[in-house]
């Protein structure tokens, strides 16, 4: 089939060309991040579909999804699916902050997810051991904080390492952080992880990628609409990429993408 090739310059890039695109399919060769900003490109848009690949250090999107890990594979499944007219309508996740919002697929985070995630930068290169790395240097510098969390009209005051808006089981790099999420539901699935000594976090880490954490009194698992978060302070990011700070809301929205 006809197709263009365009290389990103630098983070906005991939939204810019995906916002102005007239083709039937944009194909992405990147990760999560880049995923997510043609998502922001697209939202509210079904006469473009998206294409994931495996291209990038986490992929977790692409996992859910159940695409082939071959690009050659790859390019045949985008084929047939196209062809057949079979793909995926998802609804939008999003996150309003004070200054920007941001629309995502997956899972948006407050507190130490975010703050792993920019540490995770500097390390990308290593892929998952960068983000242990980064993992090890949030646990052993940040302070507990009481958060006050409005979930779904209910108040509550908890010490927090992080909240996770999460509509994907997956994160950084398949890490199984939310074992109940459905990206076709109509919720999403609040995972708050509660403050905790470093040492029991240490012990604790490894069930992440089994998803068993969540059977543990130091997570909250439950179904969710909506969560704000009015304490100040907190990093925001969505699928790695970093927004901004608390407060904030994370929604579901009825804007759609659609995915082959």
């Amino acid at each position: 089939f006809n197709h263009e090739v365009f290389i990103t310059r630098d983070r906005g890039h991939a939204t810019e060309l995906a916002h102005t695109s007239i083709s039937d399919v944009i194909i992405v060769c990147g990760g999560d991040g880049t995923v997510n900003e043609v998502a922001n490109g697209l939202a509210g848009r079904t006469d473009i579909a998206i294409a994931p690949t495996y291209g990038g250090s986490g992929c977790d999107l692409s996992r859910i999804f159940g695409i082939a890990k071959k690009i050659e594979h790859r390019i045949d499944e985008i084929y047939k699916r196209i062809i057949s007219g079979v793909d995926i309508k998802i609804k939008l996740s999003k996150v309003v902050t004070e200054k920007t919002y941001r629309y995502f697929i997956g899972v948006g985070d407050a507190g130490f997810g975010a703050k792993v995630a920019g540490i995770f930068e500097r390390y990308r290169k290593l892929g998952k051991f960068g983000y242990v790395i980064g993992v090890l240097q949030t646990l052993f510098s940040i302070k507990p904080i009481k958060v006050k969390i409005i979930i779904d009209g209910e108040e509550k005051i908890e010490k927090v390492l992080m909240i996770m808006f999460a509509r994907s089981k997956y994160y950084a790099g398949g890490m199984k952080v939310s074992p109940h999420s459905d990206p076709m539901s109509d919720k999403a699935r609040i995972i708050l992880l509660k403050w905790m000594r470093k040492m029991i976090f240490l012990m604790l880490f490894p069930k992440v990628y089994f998803g068993t954490h969540v059977n543990v009194h130091y997570v909250e698992d439950r179904d969710v609409r909506r969560i704000d978060i009015t304490t100040p302070g907190l990093p925001v990011d969505v699928e790695g990429e970093y927004v901004g700070s608390t407060p904030c809301t994370f929604m579901i929205t009825d804007e759609y993408i659609r995915i082959v």
